[in-house]
């Protein structure tokens, strides 16, 4: 077993116990350098234990040197959540508490397991939408307000998520849908390694920019509109069940019988365009039957989130001021308004 699969029973300062190891969904698509845990407290408080594995360094040529990366990564997620934590932000996935513990065995360097405690979420939204019964129209929207103000929240502190996806907007019984997972963000204030990667997130959410390594500019702006893609793409999710970028990427293929190929973005942008509004229109037909009067304005508000064009991406009423083009204060009144509308219709049934 790997040292971060062997702290069930263990006990922990602040008096946490470890009860059990979690199972990752078929489904789940995040994890790969962590082991999920249950821990209680002795208040009762039942929470999540993430155990950083760093056991792959030492199948690197450089054990050493992928250690170092992997600890230093670890160290700069967890600064960047205890900033969010400072601020006390409701709609960002905050740590409880954070240490290190010593398990016994001969792993080496790797029996200190470093981890972070969250609190405990029902789920993420995929999990959430695979309980339902029938379309949940007042929840879908409120989750992507949740999200949108998670995503400022971040913004406001010079952090850029960059890695948006379902399996990354958790649920909680009361407080509804928080953005977790701040492995892949960056941050204005210093760098990490992550800034190097082209596609910093999952490359079946990426917006087709970063699959041509392609830049509005050079400062950090550019990453702020990632995350306008990435929340644009949550919408596909809920209405298509993929995410604008296969959903993008299927049209482009079918009708120019093109693929992102990282040569041009320029010369291919007409033709993402052009795949782009095939996607609309399969999200306006969806939206349509789903979500009633409100599909054209959730139709535009993905337009704008997800154009392909950094450019252009946004609202066209920001693009025009003097506000930050990365400003999402807009989408944030609007997701509010359209569930609040359907909030109110589902009171009425």
């Amino acid at each position: 077993m790997r040292p971060a699969e062997c702290l069930q029973g263990v006990d922990l300062p602040g008096n946490w116990h470890v009860v059990s190891i979690l199972t990752k969904p078929n489904t789940s698509t995040g994890g790969k350098f962590s082991v999920g845990y249950k821990a209680v407290n002795d208040k009762g408080q039942t929470a999540y234990l993430k155990a950083l594995d760093f056991s792959s360094a030492f199948q690197s040529p450089d054990p050493a040197r992928a250690l170092q990366q992997l600890t230093t990564a670890f160290n700069f997620e967890r600064d960047l959540l205890l900033k969010c934590k400072g601020r006390r932000f409701k709609r960002i996935v905050t740590p409880l508490a954070d240490g290190s513990v010593n398990i016994n065995g001969s792993y080496g360097p790797l029996n200190n397991v470093m981890y972070i405690i969250f609190e405990l979420a029902d789920g993420d939204i995929r999990s959430q939408i695979a309980q339902w019964h029938s379309f949940d129209l007042a929840w879908a929207l409120r989750s992507l307000h949740h999200s949108a103000i998670g995503l400022q929240q971040l913004h406001t502190l010079g952090i850029a998520h960059q890695d948006i996806k379902p399996s990354n907007i958790l649920v909680f019984p009361i407080e509804g849908s928080k953005v977790a997972d701040l492995g892949r963000a960056s941050s204005i204030h210093c760098e990490s390694e992550v800034d190097s990667f082209p596609i910093p997130g999952d490359a079946g959410y990426a917006p087709p920019e970063q699959w041509y390594s392609w830049k509005i500019s050079n400062d950090f702006s550019p990453r702020y509109l990632y995350d306008f893609y990435l929340l644009g793409s949550l919408v596909f999710f809920f209405f298509l069940g993929c995410s604008a970028t296969q959903a993008i990427e299927t049209n482009l293929l079918k009708a120019h019988n093109k693929q992102f190929d990282q040569t041009d973005f320029l010369h291919d942008l007409p033709y993402i365009q052009s795949a782009f509004i095939e996607s609309l229109e399969a999200l306006k037909t969806s939206a349509s039957k789903l979500a009633g009067n409100s599909a054209d304005e959730i139709v535009m508000i993905v337009k704008q989130l997800c154009e392909p064009d950094p450019r252009r991406r946004g609202d066209p009423k920001v693009l025009r001021s003097r506000r930050p083009q990365h400003d999402l204060q807009s989408y944030i009144s609007r997701f509010d308004r359209i569930a609040f509308l359907a909030e109110k219709r589902m009171t009425r049934q």
